[in-house]
């Protein structure tokens, strides 16, 4: 899908209805900007997270569950 848009004032750019449906986006969410070559290149930032977390998933066996109980813990001191 290819579209053309205009920078609008405060350099804005609208992402039409068809784009922000087929991604799931909502109003605040967070996109992260590449430069690709000559190409700026958005994706939801919950895409690079789910990335990140796939890329490491496994490796480090209790870690996030020790994560999870220190801010319990930490929680719970406050």
């Amino acid at each position: 899908m290819t579209t053309t848009l205009k920078i609008g004032k405060a350099f804005r750019v609208v992402l039409p209805q068809e784009f922000r449906e087929q991604f799931g986006l909502r109003e605040g969410e967070a996109l992260s900007v590449e430069l690709d070559g000559g190409r700026l290149v958005l994706t939801p930032l919950r895409e690079k997270q789910r990335a990140i977390q796939a890329r490491y998933a496994g490796r480090f066996p209790g870690l996030l569950d020790e994560l999870y109980a220190e801010r319990r813990a930490e929680s719970e001191r406050e």
